[in-house]
């Protein structure tokens, strides 16, 4: 499984957005995302990951989370 599977997979388990729809095209799903949903995936994936996504990041989207992720895991 890919990070990229795997941060889909975190986002369909809390948004109840399927996780091929996500990975398909994360921008399409951004709506359906509010704030607080959007956090709780934050917080999935660096549970997930073993890392931290510092507040300067700023992440508004699956998609930045996305690069985020695998900026710090390169």
């Amino acid at each position: 499984m890919t990070n990229v599977e795997k941060i889909c997979g975190i986002v369909s388990e809390v948004t109840g957005i399927a996780a091929d729809a996500i990975a398909e095209d994360p921008a399409a799903c951004q709506g359906e995302i509010d704030s607080l949903d959007l956090t709780e995936i934050i917080l999935e994936v660096e549970e997930q990951f073993d890392m931290i996504v510092e507040d300067d990041e700023h992440i508004t989207s699956v998609a930045e989370l996305i690069r985020c992720v695998e900026a710090q895991i390169a």
